[in-house]
């Protein structure tokens, strides 16, 4: 069903260093259910320690926890899929609620995605470059300025291979190594206002391999070394002011530094939203 589109085109926002964007959370799959129905996130679980540290940080943008399950709870604002609701058709519904609550009025987000949540921005940004001119169900643009992920399988999980087979969700069909939704999302997709991705990933990261995590063309690619507890579930709220030993790429993954600033994961995505221009 197609959601009721603004003004043809608002103005395009300028890309500048600020910690005043919103920004947009979303979580990641929640497949371990004997019913696809039964799929349930906590937003304010999931997001609440990343949000508390950009917060400390100094953010002042509002954050929007967007879910994709009907269960989910503590969401600033959710839709009602389940794990038979295709990564595409999230990534549809993700971006009328960009366009509808941001775009149209001129207004550019930031996107933090964990896990398969940044396959569902990817595929809201890769859907309206490819539909939004000439199909009513996508909007005809987005503002995204920057597009941040934690350990999100962009090349696939083997995890993603055992669960098809033992249950069969569509979701988890998705995030197959070679799957048709993967074939399709874009590589580096950008929205109408250029988009700057980063993609984080960690050694110790058993369900997505830091390969996957950062296999994507991206301009800024980092990858925390093992040892160091950042484990897929909790790569995400890492946070605070303590030393962290990783590498980094800006040139996507051309060349490797060692620690630069050694930020924590979550303090490395406060530096890839805050100053665009210049990282």
């Amino acid at each position: 069903m197609a959601l009721a589109a603004g003004p043809a085109s608002a103005a395009t926002p300028p890309r500048k260093a600020g910690v005043s964007n919103a920004v947009y959370f979303v979580h990641g799959i929640d497949w371990k259910h004997g019913s696809p129905y039964h799929a349930k996130q906590d937003c304010k679980s999931v997001w609440g320690k990343a949000m508390s540290d950009l917060r400390t940080k100094g953010w002042t943008g509002k954050f929007v926890t967007w879910g994709y399950y009907k269960n989910d709870v503590n969401c600033t604002r959710k839709v009602n899929g389940n794990l038979q609701t295709r990564i595409q058709e999230l990534g549809r519904l993700l971006a009328w609620d960009i366009y509808n609550n941001y775009s149209k009025h001129g207004k550019k987000v930031d996107v933090v995605g964990h896990s398969m949540g940044g396959q569902v921005i990817r595929a809201a940004i890769t859907g309206v470059n490819k539909y939004g001119r000439t199909s009513s169900q996508w909007p005809d643009y987005i503002y995204v300025e920057d597009a941040v992920t934690f350990s999100s399988p962009f090349t696939g999980s083997n995890w993603a291979t055992a669960c098809t087979a033992a249950y069969t969700y569509k979701q988890c069909s998705d995030l197959r190594p070679g799957s048709g939704f993967l074939s399709w999302a874009g590589q580096n997709p950008q929205s109408k206002m250029k988009t700057d991705w980063t993609l984080i990933g960690a050694g110790d990261d058993d369900a997505v391999t830091s390969g996957s995590a950062i296999g994507m063309n991206a301009k800024h690619k980092v990858v925390y070394n093992s040892g160091q507890g950042l484990e897929h579930s909790t790569i995400k709220n890492a946070g605070g002011n303590g030393l962290w030993s990783y590498k980094f790429s800006d040139n996507n993954g051309r060349t490797w530094s060692p620690n630069r600033d050694r930020h924590a994961p979550v303090r490395y995505a406060y530096e890839a939203m805050r100053a665009p221009a210049a990282w």
